[in-house]
């Protein structure tokens, strides 16, 4: 969902649709666009690609502690971008470099809808970004005289023009009846005097994205998203302090959760923190993990989605430093990633949380089949051209065109209903001697870590990619009982270890999060943002381990809590 992107930075090709309100910025937008396209300065390079994009709406958003509002906010915004390349689709200005493509913010977009003003803005953006093509081509052309490019690779692809056109209805949202929820929602928190914090924020965006490129592609289209984010932390008897989260997202600001619905929530996030508190710290521990309900698609999303791309080494001069982000499945298209059992598929076209028309590159979505029968066939692609793939299929949803998953789908055609897959747990831990074996059920991906902490996940990784903090972690016991542990990690868990899956539950538990591609997938961090599903089954994988944590605890508070009302533990 490109509405996201834009405030973190603040129908098949065919006639278009028919809109019925006068759009007067869509039509500055298409009127500059003609112009920028007979760009020229003297004999050098002319534009052979500019697009334009506006997104504007409203935002509201409110944060609740203890029953105490602690801040609200709405307001207005409009952004623009202007994409501009110079040279041809074999060769241009861009994959130089850490640059992917020229984006500009001169100055604040205007928010009237006065076809002059917004005209005046694309134009000082687009001369901006041509000045800058022009640069870093011939800086190009300069670095390939003196290294060696062992792949000639085009540098975009073209794409079929895409015309799509809808109104914007602005949607009628009611800020302060939501604030009052969210506030009566935080008040859950307070039948727990020993939590440290306890917040419950919400966030609406009504938004409308508008698009044009020379290519004759033209974008209309409304998009919502409604966000409730609930956060708890207490700190153990040892000093180690425990969080739990919950996040409940909406692609319809009149679908959002009621306030009960967020109440219970809170009230869930907050026992957990407080059981966690209480509960005795875990060792190190080596042998088959199972990823039950929600946690199965949490890996799968971390492990499996954030890899299935092929990194392309952009051109930079000799000695500079630069690279592209590697991916742990790059070469290995045609090699049996998971269990032959297993079948992944990202659908764009599900009514699910990640549904997508059209991607950020103005290419129609496409259904892709990415693993069939444990085979790795695919990768989701952009227009940038990657070894073996020249087109895209719809999945540039990153800033800078980088890919991302709309709806991972991930079955399995052997499956065991969840109470088998503990007895075969147990068989295990019989057969190799271990006193209990674990259960994961749910990790903290997308992270709410403090920055420290995730430091010390990202180090203590290495060279690997870090992989997210088991949250609600249990020992399972030979007799059936558990007990929940905390203060524990995994190491070495990697896309790899999807081969070590040694079976698949029944269930299909759907995960929604918003990738923001920062490590962890650290909330409120990072640069790009796209809304993403996955749907899954819990996971019974062999070999994995666990580590204790051993990192310096802070001291417990010197002074008690204040007491609750009475109310308040009701």
């Amino acid at each position: 969902m490109r509405i996201l992107r834009t405030l973190a930075l603040v129908a098949l090709a065919a006639a278009p649709l028919f809109c019925a309100k006068p759009d007067p910025v869509f039509d500055g937008m298409k009127t500059e666009l003609g112009r920028a396209a007979t760009l020229s300065l003297g004999q050098l390079e002319k534009p052979y690609f500019i697009s334009f994009s506006i997104d504007e709406g409203m935002s509201w958003s409110a944060s609740a502690t203890f029953g105490a509002i602690v801040g609200e906010n709405s307001s207005p915004f409009r952004a623009g971008e202007v994409q501009l390349r110079v040279g041809d689709y074999k060769f241009d200005n861009s994959n130089f470099g850490s640059s992917g493509g020229a984006r500009f913010d001169l100055r604040s977009f205007p928010l009237d809808d006065d076809p002059l003003a917004v005209r005046q803005y694309l134009w000082l953006a687009t001369d901006s970004a041509f000045k800058g093509a022009l640069q870093t081509i011939a800086r190009k052309r300069a670095a390939l005289g003196s290294v060696t490019v062992s792949e000639q690779l085009p540098d975009f692809g073209a794409a079929p023009k895409i015309n799509i056109s809808s109104d914007y209805v602005p949607v009628k949202f009611d800020a302060k009846a939501w604030a009052t929820r969210v506030k009566n929602a935080s008040a859950a928190f307070n039948a727990f005097p020993a939590l440290r914090t306890g917040f419950v924020d919400y966030t609406a965006l009504d938004g409308y994205h508008r698009m044009v490129s020379t290519e004759g592609t033209e974008i209309r289209k409304q998009e919502e998203l409604g966000t409730i984010q609930i956060r708890a932390s207490a700190q153990s008897p040892d000093g180690m302090v425990v969080r739990d989260w919950a996040v409940l997202y909406s692609a319809s600001l009149d679908k959002m959760p009621s306030e009960a619905q967020i109440t219970a929530a809170a009230k869930e996030t907050g026992e957990s923190v407080m059981k966690l508190a209480a509960a005795p710290m875990g060792e190190a521990y080596s042998g088959p993990i199972l990823f039950e309900g929600v946690a199965g698609p949490q890996l799968l999303a971390e492990v499996l989605g954030r890899n299935l791309y092929i990194a392309r080494k952009p051109v930079v001069p000799r000695g500079s430093p630069g690279g592209a982000a590697s991916s742990e499945l790059e070469g290995r298209r045609g090699v049996r990633i998971m269990p032959e059992m297993f079948d992944v598929v990202d659908d764009p076209s599900r009514p699910l949380f990640g549904h997508e028309e059209v991607d950020d590159e103005g290419v129609r979505a496409a259904k892709i089949s990415l693993v069939e029968k444990g085979v790795l066939k695919d990768f989701l692609r952009t227009r940038l051209p990657v070894r073996g793939s020249s087109e895209s299929n719809g999945h540039a949803r990153m800033q800078g065109g980088g890919p991302a998953p709309t709806n991972l789908i991930v079955t399995s055609r052997e499956t065991s209903p969840l109470t088998e897959l503990r007895k075969k747990m147990i068989d295990l831990a019989q057969q190799r001697g271990l006193g209990y074996t674990i259960v994961v059920r749910k990790l903290d991906f997308p992270s709410t870590a403090p920055v420290e902490e995730a430091r010390k996940i990202i180090a203590a990784a290495g060279q690997g990619h870090p992989v997210s903090q088991p949250l609600r972690v249990f020992k399972l016991y030979a007799d059936g009982h558990e007990e929940q542990i905390r203060g524990v990690r995994l190491r070495g868990v990697n896309a790899r270890s999807l081969k070590d899956i040694l079976f698949a539950g029944d269930d299909s538990v759907t995960f929604d999060y918003v990738e923001n591609g920062a490590p962890l997938g650290l909330i409120g961090y990072g640069n790009s943002n796209a809304t993403v599903s996955v749907v899954g089954p819990s996971l019974l994988i062999d070999d994995l381990e666990l580590i204790k944590i051993d990192d310096e605890l802070p001291k417990l508070p010197l002074v008690a809590p204040p007491a609750m009302p009475a109310s308040a533990s009701k």
